[in-house]
């Protein structure tokens, strides 16, 4: 299986017991004791940023209800909150042909903005207490070809999260880097795609098996 440490000059400062699941350093320049400028890492310069607000969940453990895996993303993340709060990751690895094939692997940790936490495709992953948190993902992106898994639109395939883990699927990932002017053109036309949207809210994605289903959420009035 193809790691995703592509890049010579990542700083691995802490490894797991999942191959691919791993904290770097990150480029940032200190501006205070506890301030920074976050600089772009290595790679395809693409970015997003994701706002967890007061309204973003309504549970005790104030995080996601549903697993995420990317088939053609590597998630690179960086928690810019720098407050008291401790946040819980739990991750699974649902890579087919994986040595760690459904190895499940937890743990607790800090906002930083000095490191991110690098999650490979296929590693499925739910984080809590995310309430009032910004994440920076600065993703590495693969393609393939007809992988059945994979949809450009929305890379990603979904997890209940009260399932057990012999319930969590094995799919496989994409395989190459997608080069950059390639990244460019996807980010346009997504940006085209949410312009002409009657909706922007984001589909959760389950597999079963062959089975592929696709659910909207409605926006609350």
């Amino acid at each position: 299986m193809q790691s995703s440490r592509i890049y010579s000059s990542d700083e691995v400062v802490e490894e797991t017991d999942i191959e691919g699941l791993y904290w770097i350093s990150n480029y940032a320049i200190k501006t205070t004791r506890l301030s920074r400028i976050v600089l772009p890492s290595p790679g395809q310069g693409v970015f997003t940023i994701v706002t967890h607000a007061a309204d973003f969940s309504e549970q005790e453990h104030g995080g996601y209800e549903f697993y995420g895996i990317h088939i053609g993303q590597v998630d690179v993340l960086t928690f810019l909150a720098l407050d008291d709060r401790v946040m819980q990751g739990d991750f699974v690895d649902c890579r087919r042909g994986s040595k760690t094939f459904h190895k499940r692997v937890k743990f607790a940790f800090t906002g930083d903005p000095d490191k991110a936490l690098v999650i490979d495709r296929g590693i499925a992953h739910i984080f809590d207490n995310l309430k009032g948190m910004v994440t920076l993902n600065q993703p590495r992106v693969y393609f393939d070809r007809n992988n059945p898994y994979y949809s450009s639109d929305f890379d990603v395939v979904n997890v209940r999260r009260s399932s057990p883990l012999d319930e969590f699927p094995s799919v496989i990932v994409n395989r190459f880097p997608l080069p950059y002017w390639l990244c460019r053109s996807a980010l346009k036309k997504q940006r085209a795609k949410i312009r002409a949207a009657g909706s922007r809210n984001h589909p959760f994605i389950f597999h079963k098996g062959s089975e592929k289903l696709i659910l909207t959420p409605v926006e609350k009035k």
